[in-house]
């Protein structure tokens, strides 16, 4: 099958870049929820008891600098790398890239198209101290990555068309 124009690699396949999402998801999650999250909500938190058992809950304000340096963690994490070389530590593992839209498999991204992608990628992160605003933003983060499953024949998801990029096959 020929490659659609401007792509200069093989697609990479959905589940390929669902199996490196999970394996970053599994990096960011430790360090992000567990400890920086942990850290951040029990600053921020209040103890109520109710029926003779004690519970913790963040304030808002702890709930608001989460979501914040949680967003700060997963861009940095994924400017630092894509910048350098187009992968994640989860896209080298599943050998894919992220390349710009007509141009090279080799090098890295600049930082405009990163701050495109980013920002839709990772921006309803930041939603996370509402849980109403949460929901949707994890609703808008469920359809950004099924996209590619109907996005013919780029098979891009939301981020990648904001930012003009395709993942690739190495």
């Amino acid at each position: 099958m020929p490659l659609p124009p401007g792509v200069p690699a093989p697609l990479a396949e959905w589940w390929q870049r669902l199996v490196a999402r999970l394996v970053d998801g599994l990096i960011l999650g430790v360090v992000g929820y567990l400890i920086i999250g942990g850290i951040i909500r029990s600053a921020f938190s209040t103890e109520e008891t109710l029926f003779g058992v004690t519970i913790s809950t963040p304030t808002f304000a702890g709930m608001l600098i989460s979501a914040i340096v949680t967003f700060l963690l997963y861009a940095a994490y994924e400017f630092f790398l894509v910048s350098r070389d187009g992968q994640t530590i989860g896209k080298k593992v599943m050998k894919i890239r992220v390349v710009k839209l007509g141009g090279s498999v080799h090098g890295g991204l600049d930082t405009e198209t990163l701050a495109k992608r980013i920002g839709v990628l990772w921006g309803p992160q930041l939603l996370a101290f509402n849980v109403f605003l949460n929901a949707l933003g994890g609703l808008f983060s469920l359809v950004n990555v099924l996209w590619p499953l109907w996005d013919k024949p780029l098979q891009q998801a939301i981020h990648d068309k904001v930012a003009g990029t395709v993942v690739v096959k190495l």
